[in-house]
């Protein structure tokens, strides 16, 4: 999955209701699959251990 459209569902997620510009943004299937792993984005992370942070930049350094 792209991190761009991860990023896109995770802004709509944030708001109490969506407003109608964002639903006409999204395709219905879109909605039905957003709506089946909503529980899910709302578990993860949202602020990281500074440890993990400095483990992904040392990994993206390395990869120079």
């Amino acid at each position: 999955m792209d991190e761009t459209f991860t990023k896109t569902l995770n802004a709509t997620a944030n708001q109490a209701l969506m407003n109608e510009n964002a639903q006409e943004n999204l395709d219905a299937d879109d909605m039905i699959f957003y709506n089946s792993i909503r529980a899910d984005l709302d578990l993860l992370t949202k602020k990281p251990k500074v440890q993990t942070i400095h483990q992904i930049l040392d990994y993206s350094k390395s990869l120079r």
